[in-house]
């Protein structure tokens, strides 16, 4: 009785078993055909599986949907307050350790920094339009002429000829460092960026707010020159190796170097200007 009692409830539950086997294998190939499935990259079409939401190729991310305001808002949001590489934790990191962050760059530890030249690039232009709005004199002369005018009108010309500059006074007083030009540049490229920075949200309002006062105007301009050379000093101590009160001294001596030699040549281009091109 027992073992006819037991084939009866087999012969009830084997189809339910079966039938649930069934299903599950259904399930399991349905699945497995749409994990099969690939999909195409929107910006290089290259094939993407369906597990992955970057793009192999190009790094683009897989559900690049229609663009909103919402989605403009958030990828602005992003790039200003991201941890890892936003604007405002690269400004941040220059305001305290800018040889760190150029030696991290040269190095090879580029990813969550933005490039010093492109960080540079960035500032000079919202410099060169702040100074055409405000009307603040970049360049200050006694004598007033058609070459102080034109440096005044593209200033950016100026401020992207003393990074060059800059980096090869840095580098000759590290001819027995292990950092070539190149390398300097990226130096000279994110602390002049910092500079601008500065003369941006400080000086420009500053002078703006006082720009009636001749004498406080004065007294300010010579409270913040010796500004950038301490700056970059203390760069120039974080990014070189061997004596911190050396390289100080190194990078102090660049950047004073480097402002006379513009002022040099200021001056010698309008020598010529009025030689040549002036009627006596």
């Amino acid at each position: 009785m027992e073992t006819a009692s037991t084939n009866l409830v087999d012969s009830f539950t084997t189809p339910i078993r079966l039938h649930s086997n069934f299903g599950m294998a259904i399930g399991l190939t349905v699945f497995n055909m749409v994990n099969d499935v690939t999909r195409k990259c929107g910006n290089c079409d290259a094939e993407i599986e369906a597990d992955h939401a970057f793009c192999g190729v190009c790094g683009q991310k897989v559900d690049s949907k229609r663009l909103s305001l919402h989605a403009i808002g958030h990828d602005l949001l992003h790039v200003f307050v991201h941890v890892d590489r936003s604007a405002l934790s690269l400004v941040r990191l220059l305001l305290v350790q800018p040889g760190h962050v150029a030696q991290n760059y040269v190095q090879g530890k580029r990813k969550r920094y933005f490039g010093p030249f492109a960080f540079l690039f960035v500032v000079v232009a919202a410099a060169s339009a702040m100074t055409a709005l405000t009307g603040f004199q970049a360049i200050s002369s006694s004598n007033p002429n058609v070459v102080g005018d034109f440096l005044q009108r593209h200033i950016n010309i100026v401020m992207f000829a003393e990074v060059p500059l800059l980096a090869a006074f840095s580098r000759l007083f590290d001819v027995r460092g292990g950092f070539n030009l190149a390398e300097h540049l990226v130096l000279a490229a994110y602390t002049s960026g910092m500079r601008v920075l500065f003369v941006i949200v400080i000086v420009i309002p500053v002078w703006y707010v006082f720009r009636h006062h001749t004498s406080t105007i004065r007294s300010l301009y010579y409270a913040y020159w010796p500004i950038w050379p301490l700056y970059f000093g203390f760069a120039t101590a974080q990014f070189l190796a061997g004596k911190r009160a050396l390289s100080w001294g190194k990078g102090i001596l660049s950047a004073i170097l480097t402002w006379a030699s513009v002022q040099a040549l200021a001056s010698l281009v309008t020598s010529l200007y009025f030689r040549f091109f002036v009627a006596v």
